[in-house]
């Protein structure tokens, strides 16, 4: 998965420096482990590696989510993605990345259990530096839900060729919705990405959609 990642450009973003990739490493550390420690009736944390064969590469491509969420009552699980914005501007790159990461892990979690459903819940935990007097740190949660289809599946094969081939992958908003609703149900109509999604997809990613494109529509 890192070396994927690791051909992923998207505009803005930058990879951390050696000390913020040491309280990056910390944050998820210390996220991780009280995560694990929480007592619930309903919800259990837990860490797995997922991994799939795909064909068009002739390879094994794994990834570990940071986080899962087993909701015990509905029979659900939840994909949580940590990342670090080692910035006070804007962080909305470093969201980008997350949902990238989010939709392989998504698609490595469905092909793991054959016959999970159409979308797949998460969550995108984002801390950046903070401007406010008195905290040299604040955190935002965003909730997204991403449709695994056989979008995903193509950019990871097109990702590890990019890697193979020691090239990039520009991901621009049009490529990004396709990659977290699908081909099939993305257009792109000059800068503004059209969505077809149900309305209560739709109405939970209002808001990281907003991080996530310049414009966007959902009919």
């Amino acid at each position: 998965m890192s070396k994927i990642m690791g051909v992923v450009h998207v505009k803005g973003h930058r990879w951390p420096s050696t000390i913020e990739s040491i309280l990056s490493r910390t944050a998820h550390a210390l996220f991780k482990e009280t995560a694990l420690c929480v007592r619930s009736s309903r919800f259990v944390a837990s860490t797995a590696e997922f991994c799939a064969y795909v064909d068009e590469t002739k390879a094994v491509i794994c990834g570990s989510p940071d986080l899962l969420i087993h909701d015990l009552r509905s029979k659900s699980t939840y994909l949580v993605e940590l990342r670090l914005a080692p910035t006070f501007g804007d962080y909305t790159p470093f969201i980008k990345m997350a949902a990238i990461k989010l939709a392989i892990h998504s698609w490595l979690l469905s092909n793991y259990y054959v016959g999970n459903s159409e979308w797949q819940s998460a969550y995108i935990a984002l801390i950046h530096y903070s401007k406010q007097r008195g905290n040299a740190l604040s955190a935002v949660l965003h909730p997204i839900c991403i449709r695994v289809t056989d979008s995903i599946r193509s950019f990871i094969a097109n990702a590890y060729r990019a890697w193979r081939n020691k090239s990039m992958i520009r991901v621009s908003d049009c490529k990004l919705a396709k990659l977290i609703y699908g081909k099939k149900f993305t257009r792109c109509l000059n800068e503004e990405v059209l969505i077809d999604a149900p309305r209560d997809v739709a109405s939970m990613n209002e808001a990281v959609n907003n991080r996530l494109f310049r414009k966007w529509r959902a009919p």
